[in-house]
């Protein structure tokens, strides 16, 4: 069967991007050309099966220059996009960068602008993935003007969503308002505008806005969640309504749509905020096989999905009722997103610690003292040993930064320290 190259183009630049690979799997195509639209689509396996076996190999972007070197061979945007996604799994980010970048590239160069969106929008993913948050905003930016030039309205959209949700991610609540403005505009079906619908859904529970939280979790987007072929439309959809409680719907359609999601990721490095939420909302069974698929991910300790780890375990524990193990693991994953600067699951972290660890489990302090600490203040002085400044200990206690800075003032005075960073680390308690 002869490869129709302009229904492929067609189906990747409408981001159709299954449909691509079924239908390159159908004529058995070249084998370079389905990694790259594999690449493209988060298909670890699918790049696995269809890649040289020695570029496998290839650890670093000097590597995967040897190996097109000595196979005489000049790589392609195709190419460039699939040796990025195995230099993501030996954990080369600047290789990653390099790799992608010559997608972009080469992808303009040959007039294949979708491919050349698409080499951004796989920057800013990976870039997230390596725990490099600003790189991945600015590869997005690039990657929604790139798509609005060259007139690619289901990328443009893809694009915008993904930027809102890493400016709701990074505490920008204006800017992720603005984007999701942006992303109505551009949104030509219920699949496109479900794109925002979990950044939307999460956005109005801070804000304190039902009608918009009511609109991001209406019946139409649990349709969209329950029916669409769009995976990323029907993911997002999920989170919505699982994260809103999707208005009227029942518990049971909620389930269905969770089961169904996670039946049909095969890599969570897709989505792993997804797995996060799967582990906090679904049923326990469901929570653990989350854990499980962000544990079984090629190259598990990239930051980002290190730390939406930690975070889908804290909460598989907790509900296993193994509190003091699921503390450690949520103070941990509370340090991971703050190193990042994303205060949202900074945030979710911390309120789990707050929450969940009554006072008879906290750990003793290095040094005892005659002046026990109000309840309030032992939970400012244990997140402040978690590694939270004053602003986080504020939002996760729903309380000012003044009213923080007065009780560790108060801290300090009745454990007779001098400094918070005797607080943090108790071993300097003697240092007084």
């Amino acid at each position: 069967m002869i490869v129709d190259a302009q229904k492929i183009d067609g189906l990747i630049a409408q981001c159709r991007l299954s449909e691509a690979i079924a239908e390159l799997a159908l004529a058995r195509a070249d084998r370079r050309i389905r990694a790259g639209i594999c690449a493209i689509a988060d298909d670890d396996r699918g790049v696995a099966r269809a890649v040289d076996p020695s570029l496998l190999a290839c650890r670093n972007a000097a590597g995967v220059a040897a190996f097109y070197a000595a196979n005489e061979l000049e790589p392609t945007a195709h190419d460039h996009l699939a040796a990025a996604t195995v230099l993501a799994w030996s954990n080369d980010s600047d290789g990653v960068y390099v790799t992608l970048r010559a997608a972009h590239d080469r992808a303009v160069s040959d007039r294949k602008f979708h491919f050349g969106v698409a080499a951004r929008e796989r920057l800013a993913h990976h870039a997230l993935l390596f725990g490099d948050v600003e790189t991945a905003r600015s590869a997005i930016a690039e990657a929604i003007d790139a798509a609005k030039s060259y007139d690619l309205p289901r990328w443009h959209a893809r694009c915008i969503a993904i930027a809102a949700r890493l400016a709701l991610e990074n505490g920008d609540l204006e800017n992720a308002a603005y984007l999701i403005e942006r992303g109505r505009a551009a949104a030509s079906s219920p699949d496109d505008l479900a794109l925002f619908a979990a950044t939307g859904a999460q956005l109005a529970v801070e804000l304190g806005d039902d009608e918009a939280l009511a609109e991001w979790t209406s019946a139409e987007m649990l349709r969209v969640a329950l029916r669409s072929d769009d995976l990323n439309a029907a993911i997002e959809s999920t989170i919505a309504g699982l994260t809103g409680g999707a208005g009227g719907a029942s518990d049971a359609d909620l389930a269905k749509a969770l089961r169904r999601a996670l039946a049909q990721v095969g890599n969570a490095a897709t989505a792993p905020e997804f797995f996060t939420i799967a582990a906090r909302y679904g049923e326990l069974e469901d929570a653990r096989f989350a854990v499980d698929t962000l544990a079984a991910v090629l190259a598990p300790d990239r930051p980002y999905l290190r730390a939406h780890r930690l975070l889908a375990r804290a909460q598989v524990l907790l509900r296993s009722g193994e509190r003091v193990d699921s503390v450690d693991c949520a103070g941990d994953a509370a340090r991971a997103f703050s190193a990042m600067g994303l205060r949202r699951w900074t945030n979710e972290a911390m309120r789990l610690l707050v929450s969940q660890e009554p006072a008879g489990e906290r750990r003793p302090r290095a040094r005892s003292s005659g002046s026990a600490l109000t309840e309030r203040e032992e939970q400012v002085a244990h997140l402040i040993r978690r590694g939270a400044r004053n602003r986080e200990v504020a939002v996760a206690l729903q309380i000012s930064e003044h009213t923080v800075e007065r009780h560790v003032s108060s801290i300090l005075g009745r454990l007779g320290l001098r400094s918070r960073w005797q607080i943090a680390d108790p071993r300097r308690a003697d240092e007084s």
